[in-house]
């Protein structure tokens, strides 16, 4: 062990990236299949109750209010492929597994965006069509806004503890007649 802290080897380290990158992988493809679930199903659902998603669909379509189409599955598929974008880039290079969690969290902060600008048509078509308001009927929403949340919460977490980690690493340096 050095006066900077405990060592670690790059072999060390790949299994905890590599995890991490998975559980990032995972958790991003779990937050689009809310998204989409939210969107094309539940919230249409919820906003027009006893009716199917499919019939309430099938009226905004009638209503020529624009159903969702690939625009949609478009925006929330980006998540995912850049969540395998990230774990390509951070397995290849041997990220550290903090800079792997943070890319991750990164990415879920940006999917709350992303389901906005997703779910604008769709909302605008049912509150078009029943003349109801084009927000969210259905807890989905507010299930992809808390794990946003918690995501940037994490992020401030990982920024001040490197933050604080640089400031000692800084002093050990500077003093190391201090260190133990």
């Amino acid at each position: 062990m050095s006066h900077h802290g405990p060592v670690t080897s790059e072999s060390e380290r790949r299994p905890s990236t590599l995890a991490a990158a998975l559980v990032g992988v995972v958790a991003t493809v779990v937050y689009a299949i809310v998204a989409l679930l939210q969107i094309l199903v539940w919230n249409p659902e919820a906003a027009v109750p006893g009716s199917a998603a499919a019939d309430v669909w099938r009226a905004v379509g009638e209503a020529h209010q624009g159903p969702p189409n690939a625009f949609v599955v478009g925006v929330i598929a980006m998540g995912p492929l850049l969540a395998v974008v990230l774990f390509v880039v951070y397995t290849v290079t041997g990220a550290g597994v903090w800079n792997t969690v943070a890319g991750y969290l990164g990415l879920l902060v940006a999917g709350l965006p992303g389901y906005f600008v997703a779910s604008f048509g769709p909302g605008m078509g049912l509150a078009d069509t029943y003349g109801i308001s084009g927000g969210d009927f259905s807890p989905g929403g507010g299930v992809l806004l808390a794990v946003s949340m918690l995501s940037v919460i994490g992020l401030v977490a990982i920024f001040v503890g490197a933050a604080m980690r640089s400031r000692r690493e800084r002093a050990e340096l500077l003093h190391p007649e201090n260190v133990s």
